[in-house]
């Protein structure tokens, strides 16, 4: 005779799995805007296969010419058709894996050198990726204009936050030593 029993699902809320396991999963397929490297600013999807065929998705999006990962978030346990409709709303194009996580880290470490911290979310989305460490190998990813911190005022800036990041540039570049493009530029 069979035992049979109940089955106990334990639970346990996403962000705490994306901390302790997401990085245990298999990497899946990476995706990136297509138009990143003309507008200096990329959405970039970093998905992972689940043993159930869904995927856990990290979404970066990131500004390459100053201020780093400006949003982060995730989507978890989602099926293919969920993965296949962020990219199309993300209008992305397949990436390698080494490559999207030289931009967001890049992005990130240049951001920080010129005081900015990445968005809070970042704290759960990091661990979607690889840790950034020597296994993975270095690509050359231009930042900023020529290396330098360049401000684009975007869409939602609102006066108060042209100001709190102009202050941030003065202080840890220097008056001078970034651009800064407003709308009529």
């Amino acid at each position: 005779m069979a035992k049979t029993g109940k089955v106990v699902k334990l639970f346990q809320k996403p962000e705490n799995f994306i901390k302790s396991r997401a990085r245990q999963l298999p990497l899946g397929k990476s995706y990136i805007t297509y138009n990143w490297e003309e507008s200096g600013i990329a959405t970039v999807l970093v998905s992972r296969k689940h043993i159930n065929g869904n995927f856990t998705v990290g979404m970066y999006l990131v500004d390459l010419r100053c201020l780093g990962i400006k949003d982060s978030a995730f989507r978890f346990n989602i099926p293919l058709e969920e993965l296949e409709n962020l990219i199309v709303h993300i209008k992305g194009e397949e990436i390698e894996y080494n490559k999207a996580h030289n931009i967001i880290y890049g992005a990130e470490a240049f951001a920080e050198s010129s005081g900015f911290k990445p968005h809070k979310d970042w704290e759960v989305g990091q661990f979607i990726l690889e840790e950034d460490d020597d296994r993975i190998p270095i690509i050359d990813i231009p930042f900023g204009d020529n290396g330098i911190p360049a401000y684009y005022i975007g869409p939602n800036d609102t006066p108060a936050t042209i100001n709190q990041i102009l202050a941030t540039l003065d202080k840890n570049v220097g008056i001078g030593n970034y651009f800064f493009y407003n709308v009529e530029d």
